[in-house]
Order: structure tokens, then sequence, then C-alpha cells
């Protein structure tokens, strides 16, 4: 067994650590891929000029999003067990949003393969920043050997 797993102190250390790793990935990618989708649609819809009009939007949703994103991550620390839910939703919902943008992008007729903001904000930033989190809060339990609902008396 890790000492990690024994010690109570780098447990809770590896909880924040790993629950500010996430909410810093959650936060970077649903900026991306956010203002992604919100560009497309205000192209879609005729806005004069999309950039400048929505990123004032875009801003305004993922400071929404952090803020939520820190309630989770605290709550995760905490031990609460709809947290850990909450983060591998969120996790599974950016991955599945990018991998669509993605894939629409390049599928769709007349798409234009010079264009690599799909690539990095759709693809290459959710894999490099969420998959790798993903695994970490699929396996890591907060209550740990010898921890437990009796357990926080003692503490």
């Amino acid at each position: 067994m890790a000492r990690w797993q024994r010690d109570p102190k780098l447990r809770r250390r590896a909880l924040i650590l790993l629950a500010a790793g996430e909410m810093l990935a959650l936060g970077v990618c649903f900026f991306g891929i956010f203002q992604a989708y919100l560009y497309r649609m205000m192209l879609r819809l005729g806005v004069a000029d999309p950039p400048a009009s929505g990123l004032i939007l875009v801003m305004a949703a993922t400071v929404l999003w952090a803020a939520a994103a820190v309630f989770v991550a605290v709550m995760y620390v905490k031990g609460r067990r709809w947290a850990r839910g909450a983060l591998i939703a969120a996790n599974s919902v950016l991955v599945a949003l990018g991998l669509l943008w993605f894939v629409i992008h390049f599928t769709r007729a007349g798409g234009d393969v010079r264009d690599t903001t799909a690539s990095l904000v759709g693809l290459l930033l959710p894999m490099v920043t969420l998959f790798p989190l993903l695994w970490p809060l699929l396996t890591f339990r907060q209550d740990g050997p010898g921890q437990g609902p009796g357990a926080r008396a003692n503490r």
C-alpha cells in the first residue's frame, strides 16, 4: 500500500491537489469549448462581430462555471460522495462536447481543414487536461483504509 493511502495528511493533500487540478482543467476547457460553440452560433445567426460581442458572455459564463467548480471541488475535498460524481459528469460532458465539435467540424461538407481551432480546443485540450484527471477521479476514493463514517469523530 502506498504511503498516501495510509497517511491521512498525504491523502488529504492528494485530494486537494486533484480537486485543484480538476477545477483548473474544467475552467480552461469550458472557456475554450464554450467560446467556440458560441462563436459558431453567432456566425450562423449573422451577428456582425462575433469575437468582440461574445467574449464578455463567454467570460461571464466561465466565471459562473468556475464558481460552481470551486464549490464542487471544496465539497469533494470535504468527502461528499455526490461531488465526485459531479466532477466525473463535468469531465465527461466537456470531453463529449469537444469530441462532438471536432467530429462535426471535420465531417461537415466544405469544412476548412486548415482551421486548427477545432483540433486544438475540441480534441487536444480535453485529451491533455481532462483525460489524465478522469482516471484518478474514477479510482481515488475519499475514504481510504481506516477511514469511514466513524473515523470523522476521531479527527
